[in-house]
């Protein structure tokens, strides 16, 4: 120990506790100012961050009035090399008046708004419906169009395509209703297996199918009384696009689930069974392509 402190000294170098203490402050702080700047980054970086960015920047370019901002995301929408602005906003209902004490239930008067990076010009187009707090909204494009798709889980969609400055509703082009789905039967045989029938019900967006599909579950090794059908029978549940040959063009693709568990401590895969109904997209509207039930 006294020739390695010999070394030491020949270094120039004198110990102290006192020395000793500052380097370890210093190591600290500056591993606490590094961490802080990477979690700066990350949520700058995160949808969270980048919407309160987002939003910021486009109170600049469009009055928001008592709107709030839902969802938005820049997306070069016209070639020009400037990012445009893509946003749906709407007015908050909450739970209680006290807004520290209250969350957003839902959202009234939703609007989808594109401000133009370039020019500041505005193109909107009102829903004239509300969404729960769960609402979404996603961009996709095929080799032909733009779709812009607002959903939440309750089953509310408008499927909007964007050209030429343009806004279409697709959902109620095809529809004056809202859109739903088949209305789901389902009839229990010897506890393993499940048989689907679906009814049309004068949705004239949809084929009548009288075929009735059974479902193998044994391999799940389910107890069928735990669950139920599920609770809106012509509810669609999911909302998705999928390019299913290969194409280069979508198809647009709802889901409803046949069976719901009733066992409430269940986080994941509480349905079982799904109808899936797959619509070409023509003409801004939805053209009924096929059904598929399966598990």
């Amino acid at each position: 120990m006294k020739r390695f402190s010999k070394i030491i000294k020949k270094c120039g170098f004198i110990f102290s506790f006192k020395r000793l203490k500052k380097a370890l402050l210093l190591v600290i702080l500056f591993s606490l100012i590094g961490f802080g700047v990477n979690l700066v980054y990350k949520f700058n970086s995160s949808e969270s961050g980048l919407k309160l960015i987002y939003e910021k920047e486009v109170a600049s370019k469009y009055d928001l009035g008592e709107n709030s901002v839902i969802r938005i995301y820049k997306k070069d929408l016209d070639n020009d090399e400037v990012p445009d602005y893509v946003f749906i906003l709407g007015k908050e209902k909450r739970t209680s008046g006290n807004i520290l004490n209250s969350t957003v239930e839902l959202y009234q008067d939703v609007s989808f708004v594109i401000v133009n990076g370039s020019t500041n010009e505005v193109t909107k187009y009102d829903t004239e419906k509300e969404y729960k707090a769960d609402v979404n909204l996603k961009i996709v494009e095929d080799e032909q169009n733009r779709y812009c798709l607002i959903s939440d889980y309750n089953g509310d969609v408008d499927l909007l395509e964007t050209k030429d400055g343009n806004v279409v509703n697709i959902t109620k082009n095809t529809t004056e209703q809202e859109l739903l789905g088949y209305t789901i039967y389902t009839n229990k045989d010897e506890e393993i297996t499940e048989e689907v029938i679906t009814k049309q019900y004068n949705k004239n967006y949809l084929n009548e199918d009288k075929d009735e599909k059974q479902l193998d579950l044994s391999e799940l090794s389910l107890d069928l009384s735990k669950y139920r059908e599920t609770y809106l029978r012509d509810r669609i549940s999911k909302f998705d696009f999928r390019d299913t040959n290969n194409d280069g063009i979508l198809e647009f693709v709802t889901t409803q689930y046949v069976l719901y568990s009733l066992d409430e401590s269940l986080t994941e895969n509480k349905t079982v069974g799904k109808v899936e109904i797959f619509y070409d997209i023509k003409e801004y509207k939805l053209v009924f392509n096929r059904v598929e039930i399966n598990i």
